[in-house]
């Protein structure tokens, strides 16, 4: 038993050249780095999609909230269940949405974004 252990730890030490090692080190670092901006959100959803709308004709100042729900997927590394947030409803406050125009153009901009039917997204009128 302690021979075969020792033929394994020789051919693994063997397999361990610094080019496997750095692409390891490199693989669990972009692991850990895709995972901390999940965590903290980098730049969140909801801000870059209110600067998207805002850029709009008409649109004005805009805000938006996002529902999620946590959906469990497979395929994570090495096999493991991961759980992801999907969006799943969305409030948009606008001061341009009294025009119906606009508001049917934030309506639809939001749904093609998130991939959500139109009776999950609610544009409302916000304060000036």
């Amino acid at each position: 038993m302690v021979r075969r252990l020792k033929d394994v730890l020789s051919r693994l030490r063997a397999a361990l050249t610094p080019q496997a090692v750095a692409l390891l080190a490199a693989a669990l670092l972009l692991c850990w780095l895709a995972a901390a901006s999940q965590r903290t959100g980098a730049l969140p959803l909801e801000t870059r999609l209110a600067r998207t709308l805002s850029c709009m004709e008409g649109a004005g100042r805009v805000e938006v909230t996002i529902r999620t729900r946590e959906v469990a997927s497979s395929g994570g590394v090495f096999g493991t269940s991961v759980s992801e947030s999907v969006p799943c409803g969305a409030v948009v406050v606008a001061q341009g949405a009294q025009d119906p125009l606009v508001e049917m153009e934030l309506r639809q901009a939001v749904c093609a974004l998130l991939g959500l039917p139109a009776s999950s997204v609610s544009v409302v009128t916000g304060g000036e």
